[in-house]
Parts: C-alpha cells; structure tokens; sequence
C-alpha cells in the first residue's frame, strides 16, 4: 500500500519526503521494523518511540510518522528531539530515502493507520466490546460459547489469550495495542470469523488503542476504584470517565442495572441502552434478570442454578462457575446472544458446560477439601470471591493471596481487610512483585489484614504457601489461590519466571 493511501485516512499536520513509498507492514516498536515498513512513534509509560526513530531507520523503515511536539526549528532546519539528541528531518530523507509524516497525536495515528493498512477488519465482523472492574474474561468466554453452541464462529481478544478462529495465543495485554489489535482483527476475517468478542480495559480506552473502532454492541458490567496510580489512571474519576467512552462508540449498550453507578456511566452515552439485573424486581425494566439462584457442590464441583426471564419468558440455566457475579456474567452474555439468531436451549447447553481457565477452576487434588484457582486481584474481585465461596458453607474457607508491586498500596490494605473479615483463615504470599520487595507489598497487605483479628500467615514463597495451605487442609475445606488465576508466570525485576497455579497445587499434594 502506497503511503498518501494510508494517509487519506488521518489528519495529519505536514509531509516530507516521498509521499508514494511503498509500505509493506507497520510498527510501533522499533525492534520489530521491517524493510519498507512505516514506523509509528508513540509514547508509553517507560519509553518514547521518538527515542528510537534512528533504529528504525537503521532497520529498513521506508516513513516514520512523529508528534508535532517532538519538533523545533532551528537555523531554518526542523529538527527532531530525542533523548539522545536531535535528528535533522532533511537528513531522514535524504540519508535513508524516507518520509516523515507529522501528527498531532501519535496514538490516534497508529489506530488510523493500522485499521486503514489492515482494510478495517472491524467493519466486516459483529465487533462486541465488555467492559467492567471484574468479569470482563467470563462473560467473553459465555458469550464466545454461546455463539460458538448456536454455529457463530466468534474470535476472542482478551486477559487470557487471543482466538484467531484457527489458533490461540497467550495475551500480553487485556486489550492490545492498536496496531496489533487490528492484525488479530484481520487474522480473524481470513480465517472466517463472522464476530469478535473483545475485553474492552479502560486502559485500553484512555490511550486510544481502540480508537476507530465502532463496537455493534458495548457491555457494561460493574466498576469499583482500582487501576488508580502512577502509570494507570490518575482518579476514579478518570476511570469512570474511561470506562464510560465505551457507550460512545457503539451502536447498542447492555449494561448492569444493579451497579449503583450506572448513572454516572451514561452520562454522555450516545447508544441505545438496554440492561439486565439479577435482581428479580427490576425484571420489568431489563431484557434479562434472575428470578431465583441456588448454588450447590456435586462431587466437589461447585454449581449455580438460575431460574431467569428472558425479554419476559422464563427459562432455567445452569453454571459451573459459582456466585452471584458470574450470574450476573450470564446475564449479560445471555442478553447479547439475544441480539443474533440463538435459542435459549442453546444458551443452556453453553453455560452449564463453559469454563474459564483461572475464574474459579478447580484443581481436583483430593476428595475431603476443594481447591480452586481464582484471578480475584483486587479488593472487589476478592471479597465478591469469598462471599461467594461462603454460599457453599465450607467448614473453614482459607484464601491464599498477595498483591501486585508497582500498584496502589490503598489495594494492598483493602485487600488484607476483606481476606480478614471474609475468611477463616488466610495465607499472605507473593504475587507479581515486579520491582518491589515483596516483603514490603506483605506488610501493606497485613497493615490492612491485623485490624481484622482474622487468622493469617505470612509465606512469601507462593509454591511454599500452597504447600501449606495442602498440609493444613481439613475436611470440608474450601481453599482458593487468588491473584494469578490464568498466568504461566512470575514476574521479578522485569521478568517473568515460568509459574504454573495449577503445577504449584498439584505438587504441593504430592
């Protein structure tokens, strides 16, 4: 593709250079260029993709698109800024044989571009984006098996991995960059996927990377205050607001009656609004709603059971996933499979069989106590976990968890409170520490867990604490591995150490 074809899709501030080069691919990381490629600076929370303009070139990369803000004139030459110093624009094109083009806002350039050098792959599916505090990976997989019983063929972008319609592959991202998301968009209607059904992150939304994307239908399920620090949002405010924008760009919103903030999400919305509750009274003023819910444990699998209404027409289903909040993950996935050609014994077929790796999966390691593997990893998901597991009455209910370094420490303390209050017994362990001491993420964790009185143990050493949590277990015991869920890894001072949830169980029983 020519560039002035890829450029008649964005606005941009001025061109220099050869406005016909041929671009082959586009890129945002330099290590990632190719010959004839068009590299796209952005910036991130670590690095600035102006900084390695000159590595780009150096790979091959035919027109590199910039931000106004990085330019200066200087002795009537423009002159690109970088950490390293700065780059004469004539020298790029005329050393190199490349083009410069310059935006405004590098992000909005990038989602442009890449939907436009893709040929818009969003356009030629039904694009379904979920957004929420918690709840977002369940109902994508109860909506993606729904569809999948009814003879859909959805892809899948989210937490846990991307579903191209032939192949998966492991998530770095809950929602990808703009450019990469576009290919997986692309990948998807080549291998025949006629719907996508997208984890929708707030992150996502506030820079931009799906920026251009119109979704058919945008879900709301819940919000609480986290993801508020340095490198994620700045206040809850500013969550609101960025989980809010996903009603702005699309064409139907299904959201949770029952969130008490929901107002604040529709102001602004520019959607039709449909809903639904688990709450039965509400029933006359949603598409779906629970009528009544129980929840029982066969053979130590845990079950949920609901009676529901459907657009006014009763009907029963049945999950393998326990708690009022994956009801009301159901319910939202039952009321978008409305929207396409699904019967409701076809949404009960999915359901009772649909399970989600990591969201309360269980680890059948032994007949007297049940062990699951959760990725409750803030204090909203957790307490919604054990006041869930509290249903089924175990006799003691032990959580093993610890929290994330570089995150809030309010999260830290939030959580030890709710582990403290909620269950009997609580084992405080590493987490992803990232680039802190994961003794001292333990300390904020028990600041909050000592005003409790609850029980607890500190073992750093996640292996070790599953190994005692297995050891101490008695009859009827509920214990659940909370924070990692799905994740094959551990990651420390910047790298991520292979680690199993699953393995950490299974050979704690040995």
């Amino acid at each position: 593709m020519q560039l002035n074809s890829l450029l008649q899709h964005i606005s941009y501030k001025s061109l220099q250079g050869n406005k016909e080069l041929f671009i082959k691919d586009i890129s945002y990381h330099s290590q990632k260029v190719t010959q004839s490629s068009l590299f796209v600076c952005i910036k991130g929370q670590k690095t600035d993709g102006h900084d390695y303009v000159q590595q780009a070139l150096e790979k091959g990369a035919s027109a590199v698109v910039v931000e106004e803000r990085t330019l200066l004139s200087a002795g009537g030459k423009n002159l690109l800024y970088t950490k390293t110093g700065s780059i004469r624009i004539e020298d790029i094109i005329h050393n190199y044989g490349a083009a410069v083009v310059v935006v405004q806002d590098g992000r909005i350039a990038l989602a442009e571009l890449s939907a436009a050098f893709f040929d818009f792959p969003a356009k030629k599916m039904k694009m379904i984006g979920i957004t929420g505090t918690k709840g977002k990976t369940t109902t994508a997989f109860l909506v993606a098996g729904i569809l999948r019983e009814a003879g859909y063929r959805p892809g899948m972008i989210g937490t846990i991995w991307i579903d191209n319609g032939r192949e998966t592959t492991p998530a770095e991202h809950t929602t990808p960059e703009s450019c990469d998301l576009q290919r997986y968009l692309a990948e998807m209607v080549e291998n025949g996927c006629d719907c996508c059904v997208m984890e929708v992150s707030s992150q996502g939304i506030k820079l931009n990377r799906t920026f251009g994307i119109w979704f058919d239908i945008g879900v709301f399920l819940n919000i609480e205050p986290d993801h508020i620090g340095a490198g994620e949002h700045a206040s809850f405010l500013e969550y609101l607001y960025c989980k809010s924008r996903l009603l702005q760009q699309c064409t139907l919103g299904i959201v949770n009656w029952d969130e008490p903030k929901l107002s604040k999400i529709l102001r602004g919305h520019t959607c039709r609004i449909e809903s639904f509750s688990r709450r039965g009274e509400a029933a006359g003023s949603v598409l779906a709603a629970a009528e009544r819910t129980f929840f029982y444990m066969v053979k130590g699998k845990l079950y949920s059971c609901v009676k529901a209404r459907l657009k006014g027409e009763s009907f029963t289903f049945q999950l393998q996933l326990p708690g009022m909040f994956n009801v009301s993950n159901a319910l939202a996935a039952i009321a978008v499979a409305s929207h396409f050609d699904v019967a409701t014994e076809q949404m009960e077929r999915a359901l009772v069989k649909q399970v989600v790796p990591g969201r309360c999966e269980n680890v059948g390691i032994s007949e007297k106590f049940v062990f699951l593997i959760d990725y409750a990893h803030n204090e909203m998901s957790l307490r919604s976990l054990l006041e869930t597991l509290r249903e089924f009455k175990p006799r003691r209910l032990v959580v093993i968890f610890g929290c994330g370094g570089n995150r809030s420490k309010l999260r830290r303390n939030r959580m030890g409170e709710t582990a403290g209050h909620l269950a009997d017994f609580t084992i405080l362990t590493s987490d992803n520490p990232r680039w802190e001491n994961p003794e001292e993420i333990l300390d904020d964790i028990e600041e909050g867990i000592r005003g409790t009185g609850g029980a607890y143990v500190r073992i750093a050493d996640r292996a070790e604490a599953a190994a005692y949590a297995v050891k101490q277990a008695r009859q009827g015991d509920i214990i659940v591995l909370a924070g990692k869920g799905h994740e094959g890894y551990q990651e420390i001072c910047g790298v991520k150490y292979p680690m199993s949830e699953r393995e950490l169980i299974e050979n704690a029983e040995k």
